[in-house]
């Protein structure tokens, strides 16, 4: 992700907001020097949304983060992934979670995440699932009753 994606990512989390959290230049920036990753996803040609994670010992100042630094020492947090609803159901979300994975391998033995209970993501609750994600808490943050979710990856 370079400067010149900021307002595309910007205008995705706007798009989202009520499934992340609000996001403005400033965080985003904050965001991505605290970061493992920050990327844009394309599909043939074409930018269709974003990713960020953050790896163990980020000084992310997530909740949802913490709760997982608590608990894991080693370990890649997803944190944000947005991807275009044009664009859904054709395998972008199975190579974008693919290559995470595998980066999440060499961070450590964990990848986490959070989806949101209320308001219910179902079809990202499904995703993960099918995945092989397993929710090993709830926790409550900014109005957001959220699953967190690991996969042992090693």
């Amino acid at each position: 992700m370079t400067p010149a994606d900021h307002a595309a990512v910007l205008s995705w989390n706007e798009a989202n907001v009520e499934l992340l959290s609000p996001l403005d230049e400033a965080r985003l920036a904050e965001l991505l020097a605290w970061s493992d990753l920050g990327a844009v996803i394309g599909h043939q040609g074409v930018d269709v949304g974003f990713v960020l994670t953050f790896a163990a010992g980020s000084a992310y100042d997530s909740t949802n983060y913490r709760w997982f630094a608590d608990r894991n020492p080693a370990f890649l947090y997803l944190d944000r992934v947005v991807v275009d609803p044009a664009v859904r159901r054709s395998g972008v979300a199975t190579r974008v979670y693919d290559a995470i994975e595998a980066r999440a391998r060499s961070r450590g033995p964990v990848m986490c995440l959070e989806v949101n209970l209320d308001p219910p993501n179902e079809p990202s609750l499904a995703f993960h699932h099918r995945r092989g994600y397993l929710e090993v808490g709830q926790e409550e943050a900014q109005g957001h009753l959220v699953s967190l979710l690991e996969k042992q990856l090693g």
